[in-house]
C-alpha cells in the first residue's frame, strides 16, 4: 500500500461523528475507494454501533469491510474541532484513520493495518510527529515511514 497525500485530509471541519463518517466516505470517492460513498457509510455506521472505534489521546479507527470497496488502505483526516467520539480515556477526538478493506481482503490484510495503526499510535513520539506537520507530503511520508506494509 502506498499512502500519499490525496489520502490526506486537513482542517476537517463536522460538527458530529455521523458527519464525519459521511464526509469520510465522500472523501473515500476521490481517493478511489470507493464509487458508492452512501453504502460505504453505512458500513461505517454499521461497525460503530458494534463498539466505538475511539481510541485515546484525541485518535479513531473508523473501518469499513463492503463489497463497494474497491481497494485495502486508509484515509487521515485531521479535525478543526475536537469531536465527542466514545473514547477508552473520554477525551475528544481530534485525528482520525479510516480503514477499507474489500471483502477479499477482510482476514490477514485488515488485521494487519489495524495491527500496524495501533502499534504507531501507543508511541507518544509518532502521535506528536503526526500532529506537528503541516504538509501533505511530509504526513503522508511520515506516515508510509512508521505503518508501511
Amino acid at each position: 500500500m502506498n499512502f500519499s497525500a490525496d489520502d490526506i485530509f486537513l482542517e476537517v471541519n463536522v460538527a458530529s461523528v455521523t458527519a464525519f463518517l459521511t464526509y469520510a466516505a465522500e472523501a473515500a470517492v476521490n481517493a478511489g475507494f470507493t464509487m458508492d460513498p452512501k453504502e460505504l457509510n453505512n458500513s461505517f455506521l454499521e461497525r460503530e454501533q458494534e463498539f466505538s472505534t475511539g481510541l485515546e489521546d484525541g485518535f479513531a479507527i473508523p473501518h469499513a469491510k463492503s463489497v463497494v470497496i474497491k481497494k485495502t488502505g486508509f484515509l487521515y483526516f485531521r479535525l478543526k474541532n475536537p469531536l465527542d467520539w466514545p473514547t477508552y480515556d473520554h477525551k475528544p477526538v481530534t485525528d482520525v484513520f479510516a480503514l477499507m478493506v474489500p471483502p477479499e481482503n477482510a482476514g490477514n490484510t485488515h488485521l494487519k493495518m489495524l495491527a500496524n495503526l495501533s502499534t504507531a499510535l501507543l508511541e507518544e513520539d509518532f502521535k506528536v510527529k503526526l500532529r506537528t506537520l503541516t504538509s501533505k507530503t511530509k504526513i503522508a511520508d511520515f506516515i508510509n515511514q512508521k505503518i508501511g506494509e
